[in-house]
């Protein structure tokens, strides 16, 4: 009998290069999707904290017929330099930090006093150029934690330009320190029926005798519950430096917001070109290309007109 044997080739040198190149690329689109996903989640999540602290913070003001205030402010890790003082490690990434806070009582805005590198209002009678009023963390409410790299940002409502034009369409956030940037501490006010407000309605916006006095009720958080409102280093003219948020510590007057948006900061910085927009020169810069990249990538939270109740705008 005979046996006829299957013909049978072996793979080329350049086959196998193909079909090895074929299995790079296959696992590089793997790790990017993973990767990509896995960023998509921790957004994801995030927005779900942030819904938890709106709901929070608007059950406690219907329950104790109360103003609350929701802030979004940084955390870093801190440690001492040579001569012992403490400053930022910015090797180590910021967070998003979540404060729910009632008003004090306080209203008013007194002078200042400087001790050492940072200006400290200092609680007196009458008012100024500007009015302000005071809220501290809610007692025994803990602050939530977003995952580091992510970012909320709020419509610019009580934002206009040299002209007073409004500039509502762009997004304002917190700052990365670590590219020296400046931000604004974004703040959502709840009313006492639970709706979502943006000034206190008792308060009149212009409570000085000048004619061109057109300054409005802004609003701090006394996160260290010192009863002095510190601003920082920041230099500016006018009353700029009140709402420049810059530093870890600064408690910077809120810009209300009506909407909000959940994005990652890691991913935007990444995309873009940070020596486009650091430094307080390119403030304007920054709120520019953090906009593009919100209304393409970010998750939306709008609150119901009549109810205040929070809910996620599909992108």
């Amino acid at each position: 009998m005979i046996h006829r044997r299957a013909n049978s080739r072996a793979f080329t040198l350049a086959e196998l290069l193909a079909v090895i190149g074929v299995i790079a690329v296959l696992a590089v689109t793997v790790t990017m999707s993973a990767q990509r996903v896995a960023k998509d989640a921790r957004v994801a999540g995030a927005t779900n904290h942030v819904l938890a602290a709106l709901g929070q913070a608007r059950a406690i003001a219907i329950r104790d017929h109360a103003t609350v205030l929701v802030g979004f402010r940084i955390r870093q890790a801190t440690i001492k330099d040579a001569s012992g003082t403490v400053i930022n490690d910015i090797s180590k990434p910021q967070q998003t930090e979540i404060i729910v806070a009632k008003p004090t009582g306080r209203v008013g805005f007194p002078g200042t006093a400087t001790a050492g590198a940072w200006t400290i209002v200092m609680p007196a009678a009458g008012i100024d150029d500007l009015l302000i009023e005071e809220f501290e963390p809610v007692e025994g409410l803990p602050p939530r934690l977003l995952p580091a790299g992510i970012n909320v940002a709020g419509s610019a409502a009580e934002v206009t330009d040299i002209n007073d034009i409004g500039q509502d369409t762009l997004w304002l956030s917190q700052p990365r320190l670590r590219n020296s940037e400046r931000g604004s501490l974004v703040v959502v006010r709840f009313g006492p029926d639970g709706s979502v407000r943006t000034r206190n309605p008792s308060l009149a916006g212009n409570l000085t005798s000048s004619a061109t006095d057109t300054s409005s009720v802004g609003t701090w958080i006394d996160f260290n519950r010192n009863g002095l409102l510190d601003i920082g280093t920041t230099t500016s003219g006018s009353n700029g430096k009140f709402f420049a948020f810059d530093e870890l510590n600064d408690e910077a007057l809120g810009d209300h917001t009506t909407f909000l948006a959940i994005y990652d900061s890691d991913r935007m910085h990444e995309e873009g070109t940070p020596s486009d927009w650091q430094g307080y020169g390119n403030w304007q810069a920054l709120n520019v290309a953090r906009t593009a990249f919100v209304n393409q990538f970010a998750d939306r939270i709008h609150f119901n007109r009549f109810t205040g109740v929070a809910g996620v705008t599909p992108k």
